[in-house]
């Protein structure tokens, strides 16, 4: 679903100071699948993961996209596949929203709003009615428990709370794939272990997730399908079955 070639990420290219996050990693993330990028801090991960996310772009390399059928593109049957290396920027937003949803490791919700309301932001471009967009979100609060905290503030919430606000919002628009930098990071380990069992059942879905974490609640859980290991901003080699 998603390939990446030879891909590189630098910062401050041709300068004494540039520095490479991610360098020349090629990778397939499958559908319907769940997939961890595992590492320890400053290992590329998180960029490797705005990559695939189509949030920022390589210095190098390729990244494809297959079966993203994005507005812009006329209606037709058959498989798509996009090359999103060199799209300019209001065709990435497009691919964004439609294909993609985001659980930040911050949580990213906006302060003095409303949980309804910062579970509907991401839809809120996309011309839909907003009566249809509300409709939407408040099933999706009430999936998660949160019904009773529609018009609370955020930042009056608990972690576990914020979180599955942010996990709500994420899904607002039906993403094909959700990706998650360091979902766990401020959770306890039950509510690592609750974050988990809704992967499974979002990959029950048919939905494409994939998680970077160095939370081994998160990497070592059994759901898990393909386990990308990084070191110093390269896919780590695998290492060799015991004889």
């Amino acid at each position: 679903m998603i390939h990446l070639s030879a891909v590189t990420k630098s910062y401050n290219t041709g300068k004494s100071n540039e520095f490479t996050a991610v360098g020349d990693v090629s990778l397939s993330i499958a559908r319907e699948r769940v997939t961890v990028l595992k590492g320890p801090s400053g290992s590329g991960k998180t960029t490797l993961l705005s990559l695939i996310g189509c949030m920022s772009r390589p210095t190098s390399g390729r990244i494809r996209l297959s079966g993203v059928r994005p507005s812009w593109l006329p209606t037709g049957e058959g498989e798509t596949e996009l090359d999103v290396t060199s799209l300019p920027e209001r065709f990435l937003t497009d691919i964004r929203r439609h294909a993609f949803g985001f659980i930040f490791q911050q949580f990213n919700l906006v302060r003095g709003v409303s949980v309804l309301e910062n579970v509907m932001l991401p839809a809120l471009p996309s011309g839909e009615r907003r009566l249809e967009i509300t409709a939407r979100a408040l099933a999706l609060l009430e999936r998660f428990g949160l019904a009773g905290k529609r018009e609370s503030r955020v930042e009056l919430l608990s972690g576990g709370e914020a979180q599955r606000v942010a996990i709500a919002r994420a899904l607002i628009n039906d993403p094909l794939v959700l990706i998650a930098d360091e979902p766990t990071a401020h959770l306890d380990s039950r509510l690592s272990r609750q974050f988990m069992e809704l992967v499974e059942s979002f990959r029950a879905e048919g939905k494409t997730v994939v998680i970077a974490s160095h939370d081994p609640i998160v990497y070592a859980a059994g759901l898990v399908d393909d386990l990308v290991e990084m070191r110093d901003g390269r896919l780590a080699p695998a290492e060799a079955e015991p004889a």
